[in-house]
């Protein structure tokens, strides 16, 4: 084998472990992008029932606001009805 074959040769074994490299890289490339793609989904997923979850509470908030609104109610009238019936035993 002379000078130039050998130098041929180490070129392609070069080449040949560049490629291998190459199908490493690719190979992996593809994982990261499978990986990646599933976290997004995983995001939305995650974003979806936040956005779920917002809305439940602003509901629960809503329901709060007009349960405290009945109870103030609930006590004035209680606080007449009381004063109704002290004036009442008065008038006895």
């Amino acid at each position: 084998m002379n000078n130039t074959e050998k130098l041929l040769q180490q070129i392609l074994d070069s080449q040949n472990k560049t490629n291998e490299r190459l199908d490493k890289l690719e190979a992996q490339t593809s994982e990261n992008t499978q990986i990646l793609k599933a976290l997004e989904h995983n995001s939305q997923e995650h974003k979806a029932l936040l956005d779920q979850l917002n809305h439940r509470v602003a509901s629960v908030e809503g329901k709060i606001d007009t349960i405290s609104k009945d109870l103030t109610m609930v006590e004035a009238v209680a606080g007449k009805n009381m004063t109704d019936i002290a004036f009442l035993k008065g008038v006895k």
